[in-house]
């Protein structure tokens, strides 16, 4: 990256590896391709040096590049979001304009393009919604100033241009009549046909047009605008309940997404409901279990300012419900993630109740009932009871390590939570050993590496490992009582957590995780020592292969072995050229760059330009790749 000069204006400096670097050498190929096709709309330079760019893509895009530190970076409005084809386009836009002698404006911090810009990537909610609030203050001004008859004329013009204007106005006429089960009718009778529209398709064949759930949806609100909010509770039932049938054919989720709209409308209506409040909270919970899809948009409905007793009747009331569900069969409350969460409800309603005696025992109750054990943990320790808290973590481990290894992986790391907390790194280092032990990973290792390295006990830690990895020796003793054995006897103590049949047995050398060490430790020597190994290992060590990055290996011997670097990124780009894809040429450019650098590193510039000419004559037909090794050539973007 070119370093910025007080004396000359930093993106002149750029190199078009400097671009690769930033956007890789797709989004720059295209960034290029943009550029020439004279997309860039309007460009300006800001007080603080970026440049900011309307952009033409798909649709208009506004970017804004940063040059600092030698570091280009951008953010844009396009889906990518930030250091896209588009930023590209903008940077080679100046660059041209800067080499013809054309000044590209620098924009006052009022300027309406920039804040434009900002505001358009910055996603302002803030701005837009004083807007909408602006607007619609506006438009109520102008409708106050109407006559009835102009009123009236505006409605019935519109009604007839907006068919879900025309239903909603229809709909409300009905109910002013007081015809409320007319409407519900119509409603459950709309619904029918939707959803028996949705179900009559294979699912194998099912791309029907989404059907349209707008007139459910107008419906629902002409009711609640007209004051019949208890009548959509049921309906609201209804619809999830229905939407259960056929969501297997819901295969991109449309059909969810225009339910979920009309859920909005019967939340709206459970807040305007004439219930008391804990069979509102009650309603909520049922419809949230019926929601195996998670079809439901966010809402605050929980976090409402509910009185301790109201709170308290919900609890009672959830609690027959959960005992009921032990005795008899309840769908909603019959699978495991529909009874924990439910239990999860109550546990917060007693602790808003001020019931916090109750809780305990009613999570003790349910990890004995469905393993979760990780949810009375953390009540036991915010109740300030670490040493239960302890006891329950082992239990848990114990009974979950082999067939629930996520809860059994989120019980060890509150366990190591709890000892970093005391500072006990000899218990932490031992912990994370057994871990790597178990699940001999690079991301293991690390987690091993930072606590035995706090603990003092890194050297014989990471010895013991490296050995394991060489030849399979596992360090643990074998006592009769497996749970008091230390994983490395001597240097860590027992954590009781220890079962030597868990430990991994592998397959040594383990080439992989060993390359993988070497390559975070900086020893490119252990890195070419083992890489060489496996490549004389033969086809039995082919597996390795796909966990290794030949690319990471190269850059990191680049410097101590830069023809071993070499050799890689040769073969590499060859074999991605040999594709004879546009987006391979793009790739293998990247790694041809970093053969020029290091050819140039050591002086070879003549060895770089014969294997550029190589290169280019074993692919003369291929102009798009030729389109792209010219810009190899070359050092500066533009010419000064």
């Amino acid at each position: 990256m070119p370093p910025e000069n007080k004396n000359s204006d930093p993106f002149e400096e750029l190199k078009w590896s400097d671009l690769q670097d930033w956007a890789g050498g797709k989004a720059t190929a295209k960034g290029i391709k943009y550029q020439e096709e004279e997309r860039v709309k309007e460009i300006k330079r800001t007080p603080e040096g970026s440049l900011v760019a309307l952009v033409e893509g798909t649709s208009d895009y506004f970017t804004e590049i940063f040059l600092k530190d030698g570091k280009l970076s951008s953010v844009c409005t396009c889906p990518v979001g930030h250091d896209c084809k588009h930023g590209v386009a903008a940077v080679l836009e100046y660059l041209e304009l800067a080499e013809q002698g054309e000044e590209v404006l620098i924009a006052s911090e009022e300027d309406p393009f920039v804040a434009r810009a900002r505001q358009e990537y910055t996603g302002d909610e803030i701005s837009a919604l004083g807007e909408e609030e602006s607007s619609a203050r506006a438009l109520r001004e102008y409708l106050q100033r109407l006559t009835r008859t102009e009123l009236i004329e505006i409605l019935v013009t519109f009604a007839e241009k907006d068919t879900g204007l025309g239903k909603y106005l229809k709909e409300r006429q009905t109910l002013s009549a007081e015809n409320v089960e007319e409407i519900v009718g119509e409603v459950y009778s709309e619904l029918d046909e939707l959803l028996e529209e949705a179900g009559d398709f294979e699912y194998a064949d099912y791309e029907m047009d989404v059907p349209d759930f707008l007139d459910v949806q107008v419906g629902l609100e002409s009711l609640l605008d007209s004051g019949h909010p208890d009548e959509l509770l049921d309906i609201g039932k209804e619809l999830m309940d229905r939407y259960e049938k056929i969501a297997d054919y819901d295969e991109e989720g449309e059909i969810g997404t225009k339910i979920s709209f009309c859920m909005d409308v019967v939340f709206k209506a459970l807040t305007r409901s004439s219930i008391p409040a804990h069979e509102k909270m009650l309603y909520m919970l049922e419809i949230e279990l019926r929601d195996n899809y998670n079809i439901l948009n966010e809402h605050g409905f929980w976090e409402k300012d509910f009185t301790p007793e109201e709170w308290r009747r919900f609890s009672e009331s959830l609690k027959i419900k959960l005992k009921e569900a032990e005795k008899t069969e309840n769908p909603l409350y019959d699978s495991l993630w529909q009874r924990d969460y439910a239990v999860d409800r109550l546990v917060y309603a007693l602790e808003k109740s001020g019931l916090f005696e109750e809780v305990i025992p009613l999570c003790e109750k349910e990890a004995k009932k469905t393993g979760n054990y990780i949810r009375l943990v953390r009540v036991l320790l915010d109740s300030g009871k670490r040493e239960k808290a302890e006891e329950w973590i082992y239990r848990g481990i114990k009974e979950t390590r082999e067939h629930e290894t996520e809860t059994a992986h989120q019980l060890l790391q509150i366990l190591l939570e709890i000892k970093e907390g005391e500072g006990d790194w000899l218990f932490v280092s031992a912990l994370e050993t057994e871990e790597f032990f178990r699940h001999p990973d690079i991301s293991s290792y690390s987690s091993m590496q930072e606590g035995a390295k706090k603990a003092g006990k890194w050297e014989e830690v990471r010895e013991a490992a490296i050995r394991y990895l060489k030849n399979g020796k596992l360090p643990a003793s074998k006592g009769k009582n497996k749970e008091k054995a230390s994983i490395l006897p001597g240097v860590l103590p027992k954590t009781g957590l220890l079962e030597k049949e868990l430990l991994k047995k592998i397959k040594t050398p383990v080439f992989d995780l060993l390359i993988k060490i070497a390559i975070q430790e900086e020893d490119p020597q252990e890195v070419i020592h083992w890489y060489e190994e496996l490549k004389k290992s033969g086809e039995e060590s082919q597996g390795y292969w796909h966990s290794i990055s030949e690319s990471e290996i190269a850059n990191s011997v680049k410097e101590k072995y830069p023809e071993v670097a070499l050799e890689i990124w040769k073969s590499l780009a060859e074999k991605l050229i040999s594709e004879a894809k546009v987006g391979s040429y793009e790739e293998a450019s990247a790694y041809i760059r970093k053969i020029k650098e290091t050819f140039e590193a050591s002086g070879k510039k003549e060895e770089w330009e014969n294997y550029l000419s190589e290169i280019k004559e074993a692919n003369s037909r291929k102009k798009k790749l030729l389109g792209i090794l010219d810009t190899l050539g070359e050092d500066r973007i533009i010419k000064v």
